[in-house]
């Protein structure tokens, strides 16, 4: 399908045709299969697997919120919400694990193994948390090599953003609202992203940053405007402190 065909299908679906929503559900199945496989890190099953109902649902959500006029595509927009959603499931479900009623370590059993039961109960209930924390890491993990592959391509690493990274809270959050200005604005956006280069002469009109200032920090506002573009879940929790 085209991308104006598909434009024109989500209008469809925004506008109350449900089968339209049909359609392109069972049309981009393999695509929501292959992002939640990929996030999982293992093949997920449509009927089978609980991951594959939330990505099927994310995917819903994205055809009811994706706005073309934001710029970015809408199979990067879908990939973006399936991973979040996914990635929320799993939290939803480690939190579930982890509140366990203490009283339930404690219930006698009448065959005199009681003591043996409550031990096994606590050894599986214990595996199965740090099951849910490996996955959790490993999301994590996978998320930092790929925003370490994004950075790559504005010529930035790791440890070019550790040096460029500002000292003092005012300055980081500073620098944070001129990412987010960027990445508010349509044609601020694509020009970093065709150029690889900040906007100076119009940020400057807008941001109440100076030029010399942004141009300092340039790699660190790169750096934060890359979290934000690409929807990168576990990077945005390091950056909440600096919303405003």
């Amino acid at each position: 399908m085209l991308d104006e065909q598909l434009r024109q299908a989500i209008d469809m679906v925004q506008q109350g045709q449900a089968q339209q929503r049909e359609d392109l559900i069972r049309r981009y199945l393999p695509f929501v299969v292959k992002v939640a496989s990929q996030t999982c890190r293992r093949f997920v099953r449509v009927g089978t697997d609980d991951e594959a109902s939330v990505a099927l649902m994310a995917f819903n959500e994205a055809l009811d919120k994706y706005d073309s006029s934001q710029g970015s595509s809408f199979f990067t927009f879908a990939e973006a919400v399936i991973k979040r959603r996914i990635i929320d499931y799993f939290r939803q479900r480690q939190r579930e694990q982890k509140e366990i009623p203490w009283s339930s370590c404690f219930e006698e059993e009448g065959d005199g193994q009681g003591h043996i039961r409550r031990l096994d109960k606590l050894s599986w209930e214990k595996a199965r948390n740090d099951a849910w924390d490996q996955e959790i890491n490993e999301l994590r993990r996978s998320e930092i090599m790929e925003y370490i592959k994004s950075l790559e391509d504005y010529g930035i690493t790791l440890q070019d953003l550790v040096k460029a990274s500002p000292k003092h809270q005012d300055a980081r959050e500073a620098a944070f609202q001129v990412a987010r200005i960027i990445c508010e604005n349509k044609d601020m956006r694509q020009h970093l992203q065709r150029t690889r280069l900040l906007p100076l002469k119009e940020l400057e009109a807008v941001a109440g940053v100076s030029r010399k200032t942004m141009e300092r920090q340039r790699k660190y506002i790169i750096a934060l405007a890359v979290i934000l573009m690409n929807e990168y879940y576990f990077l945005q929790e390091y950056l909440r402190g600096m919303k405003r």
